[in-house]
C-alpha cells in the first residue's frame, strides 16, 4: 500500500474486535492448522465485510488502506465505497477514491471524475485525471504530463509519474523518458524513482535495472527502491531482493519488504521471518517513532499475503480478531483475502 500517515488518534472502538473471534477457536499461533473449505469461505466473507467497514472509517489512513485493499480483492463489489470516497472531506481519501475508480474503469462515475479535476487539492486533481483517462476521456493524460513536468512540488511530480505508469498506456513512455532529463527531476531522487517505477510498469526493463541500482544506495533511497521493486514483482529482480533478505540487512522492515516482493514472484524465502514478526514488540520503543511495532507487524502481514501460504491463515485470523489498531486489522484482513484468492 502507498498510503503513509502519522499515528492514529485514540480509537473509539475496534472495527473488527469480536467479529472474527468465533473463528479463532484453539488455533492461536498454530500455523499447522488447516482450515476446512467452509471455514475458509466464512473467513473470507468476514474479512471482506470488515474491509468494507474500514473503508468508511473516519480515520483517513485506515480508510485509504482499506480502499487500496478492496481495489485488489473486491473491485466491483466495492464500487459504492470508491464512489463515496470521492466526496470525502479528506483530500487523502478523495485521492484514494478517484484512483480506485480509475483502476476499475468505472465509467458511470465520469461526471465525478471530470468534476474532481477541478478539486482544490492538486493531488486529488491528478487522481481524478487518471481516472478519467482510464475511462477513455481524451485530454486528461495532459493533466498528468503537466503534473510531471511543470509542478514545483517533487511529491506531486512523483504522484503524476506513478499514475502515468498505472494508465497502462505505452504512449506514456515517451513523456516519462523525457521527464527523466528535466533538471528538477534529475535533482529529485523521489521523482526519479517514481518515473523509473512508471517505466518499469510499462515494461521498460532498463528502468527496472535502474531501480535495482538505487536499491544499493543510502538507507532511505534503498527502502524506497525496494518498496517499488516489491510492488512490481518482476522475476528479473529476484537476486537483488534475495541479497537484501539476508541477515546482513540491519532493518527488519527492509527484510519484510523484500519478503513481500519475493512472495509476489512465487518465492517463500521470507515466510518464517514474516510469521515471526506478526507478533513483534519493539524492545526499545523510540518516542520519536511510536508506530514502529505497528509498521513491522503490518509489513509482515503484507508479506504473508503475497507469499500466499494458507498455513499462515490462522495467525492472520487471530491478528484480525484480537488487534485493536485498525491499521493492523486492515493489513491482516487484506492478507487473508490475498491468500484465499491465490
Amino acid at each position: 500500500m502507498r498510503t503513509n500517515a502519522g499515528p492514529l488518534p485514540v480509537l473509539r472502538g475496534a472495527l473488527l474486535h469480536g467479529a472474527l473471534a468465533a473463528l479463532v477457536g484453539g488455533c492461536a499461533q498454530n500455523t499447522a492448522v488447516t482450515l476446512t473449505p467452509p471455514q475458509r469461505l466464512e473467513l473470507e466473507t468476514r474479512a471482506l465485510d470488515l474491509l468494507q467497514r474500514a473503508a468508511r472509517s473516519d480515520v483517513d489512513v485506515v480508510c485509504c488502506n482499506a480502499l487500496e485493499a478492496l481495489v485488489r480483492v473486491a473491485p466491483r463489489s466495492s464500487l459504492p465505497a470508491f464512489r463515496s470516497a470521492t466526496q470525502s472531506a479528506s483530500p487523502l481519501v478523495r485521492y484514494a477514491g478517484f484512483a480506485a475508480l480509475g483502476e476499475v474503469r468505472d465509467r458511470d462515475s465520469l461526471a465525478a471524475m471530470t468534476s474532481g479535476v477541478n478539486d482544490v487539492m492538486p493531488r486529488v486533481r491528478l487522481a481524478a485525471a487518471f481516472a478519467a483517462a482510464r475511462c477513455g476521456k481524451p485530454g486528461y493524460v495532459r493533466v498528468l504530463v503537466h503534473g510531471l513536468t511543470d509542478t514545483p512540488d517533487e511529491n506531486l511530480r512523483a504522484d503524476a509519474a506513478y499514475l502515468l505508469g498505472r494508465l497502462d498506456e505505452p504512449r506514456a513512455v515517451k513523456a516519462l523518458r523525457a521527464a527523466l532529463h528535466l533538471p528538477a527531476n534529475e535533482k529529485s531522487k523521489r521523482a526519479t524513482l517514481h518515473i523509473n517505477w512508471a517505466l518499469a510498469m510499462l515494461g521498460q526493463g532498463d528502468a527496472a535495472s535502474e531501480l535495482v541500482r538505487y536499491a544499493q544506495g543510502d538507507a532511505a533511497t534503498r527502502v524506497d527502491a525496494l518498496l517499488i521493486l516489491a510492488e512490481l514483482g518482476r522475476p528479473d529482480t529476484r537476486d537483488a531482493l534475495l541479497y537484501r533478505l539476508g541477515a546482513g540487512e540491519d532493518y527488519v522492515e527492509t527484510r519484510l519488504i523484500v519478503a513481500r516482493g519475493l512472495g509476489k514472484i512465487g518465492r517463500r524465502d521470507g515466510y518464517e521471518l514474516a510469521c515471526g514478526m506478526l507478533s513483534y514488540a519493539d524492545p526499545k520503543p523510540d518516542p520519536d517513532d511510536p508506530d514502529r511495532a505497528m509498521r513491522v507487524r503490518s509489513l509482515a502481514a503484507h508479506a504473508l499475503g503475497e507469499i500466499g501460504d494458507p498455513q499462515a491463515l490462522p495467525l492472520l485470523r487471530d491478528m484480525a480478531a484480537t488487534e485493536t489498531d485498525e491499521r493492523l486489522q486492515v493489513a491482516a484482513c487484506y492478507a487473508i483475502c490475498r491468500i484465499l484468492k491465490h
